[in-house]
């Protein structure tokens, strides 16, 4: 639920300063997360921070996230036309390269604010408590994805000054 919140913070952070509909972004920041509860992600805990985002389970809680918020948003009386677009994205959300190819700011801002949390010193709390000692001792791979994921996450201005900014705070331009 921490990276939930800390999400919205930077969607709402984003949306302040980048064009974007809060109507699409705070909704899918929201229940991005959700399917996550559905799936059995032993696989993505016990892979290498590279091969995290192949995991099995990585795909699944999309899209099982996409369900759920679609039934969610359903039982909110939200119209179909939003509902569809929330549940699209919540389904890629974790894919760079299927958000950016939606060409919608929407789902860009959406998957930014979701990687800005694995910058910052809260993230890597996050991340110590979800892998334990494995962490620390894949903490160079983990570094190497982090420095990667700046000049290939982030597509507004916002975000990339942010990310280098957090990055900074971790340590994560020191040799």
């Amino acid at each position: 639920m921490e990276h939930t919140l800390r999400a919205v913070d930077y969607g709402k952070y984003l949306l302040e300063r980048e064009p974007g509909d809060p109507a699409i972004v705070l909704p899918c920041l929201y229940l991005h997360d959700i399917g996550w509860s559905r799936v059995d992600y032993q696989d993505f805990v016990s892979a290498a921070p590279t091969q995290k985002k192949d995991s099995v389970s990585m795909r699944q809680h999309m899209q099982e996230g996409a369900k759920l918020a679609a039934g969610i948003l359903e039982k909110l009386a939200c119209d179909s036309a939003r509902r569809d677009r929330i549940v699209a994205i919540i389904a890629v959300h974790d894919e760079p390269e299927a958000v950016i190819a939606m060409k919608d700011i929407n789902a860009v801002l959406v998957m930014e604010a979701d990687r800005l949390d694995r910058y910052g010193p809260e993230s890597i709390r996050r991340y110590q408590a979800m892998f334990g000692e494995a962490y620390y001792a894949a903490w160079k791979e983990a570094k190497t994805v982090r420095l990667e994921g700046l000049d290939t996450w982030f597509r507004t201005e916002t975000a990339k000054t942010l990310s280098r900014k957090l990055a900074r705070e971790i340590g994560l331009f020191e040799p």
